[in-house]
């Protein structure tokens, strides 16, 4: 919690602009973190990729700058903010780091919640299958971008107000 944005990510596609031509880390729970991993690879100069999961070694062949880490992070140093990632057997030098895991299912969350796959289905209003409940941003599907969450977030927050006034009015 403390490096939260500072050295600490959970999103490549928003932050791996901040990353141009540094060394960063990825903290990988799933295979969906092998696309953040190459995406960043991108931009970054080298990919400390760190799976936690049963991951196949082939699947960066051909990609030079994604290192395969096979320790287990512990945690973070840093002053200011996380410079270091720490793990059992040394540290790891990382101008950010990316933890890319899955989330509990919303569905899980919400018993009768219609999802489509690990998103919450919704209308153009934000509306989800259960009255009085609306969803957005990154739950809502992808893409994962700040812009469009914000955008979705305006329209929920307008589509509840109108809910809790139609409410009031015994509609």
């Amino acid at each position: 919690d403390k490096f939260i944005g500072r050295g600490v990510s959970y999103c490549a596609t928003c932050d791996a602009h901040f990353c141009k031509g540094k060394d960063v880390g990825v903290i990988a729970y799933g295979k969906e973190a092998e696309e953040d991993a190459k995406f960043l690879s991108e931009t970054c100069q080298t990919v400390k990729y760190f799976p936690l999961y049963d991951f196949d070694p082939e699947t960066f062949d051909g990609i030079e700058n994604i290192e395969i880490i096979n320790d287990k992070p512990l945690g973070f140093i840093g002053e200011k903010k996380a410079d270091k990632i720490v793990c059992g057997s040394g540290e790891y030098d990382a101008f950010s780091t990316f933890i890319i895991r899955d989330s509990i299912a919303a569905d899980k969350l919400v018993p009768g919640l219609k999802t489509d796959g690990a998103h919450v289905t919704v209308d153009l209003q934000m509306k989800t299958n259960i009255n009085g409940l609306f969803a957005c941003g990154d739950i809502a599907g992808k893409p994962y971008q700040y812009i469009k969450a914000a955008g979705q977030g305006n329209v929920a927050a307008l589509s509840a107000v109108s809910y809790l006034a139609n409410q009031n009015k015994g509609e």
